[in-house]
């Protein structure tokens, strides 16, 4: 499972890449205006990505995901930190399949989610 890590925070990206090397093929951005460039060239299984990326936010690139049909079907995963909790209701227009709190993820339950919206998905195509 190829998973593309958008995250301005250089060490906890790396962190990531370290939890999920492993088991998943990781590519990592740290700046969500080279997403698409990214996309262009690999197409991963999956996002997993920050909300606040910088100046900018994660909702602004999820809407221009969203607006094309080639990227709109890619499922996302939020990491987020955010004093407000994000319901995933409110995102699901986007392909959210989950929210997760950086403060509370652990390695196995972030694998763990990875694999079950990996069966997810494959169950979709079937």
């Amino acid at each position: 499972m190829k998973i593309l890590v958008l995250e301005d925070d250089k060490w906890f990206a790396e962190s990531l890449r370290d939890i999920l090397k492993k088991d998943f093929d990781i590519r990592i951005c740290h700046d969500p205006e080279k997403v698409f460039n990214i996309l262009e060239k690999w197409w991963p299984d999956m996002l997993l990505s920050d909300v606040i990326l910088g100046a900018k936010n994660l909702f602004v690139l999820l809407n221009e995901i969203h607006s094309y049909t080639d990227t709109r079907t890619l499922p996302v995963i939020i990491l987020s930190t955010t004093s407000k909790p994000i319901a995933l209701d409110d995102v699901t227009q986007y392909n959210v399949q989950k929210v997760l709190n950086k403060a509370e993820i652990t390695p196995n339950i972030l694998r763990k989610t990875l694999r079950e919206i990996r069966q997810k998905e494959s169950d979709k195509i079937v």
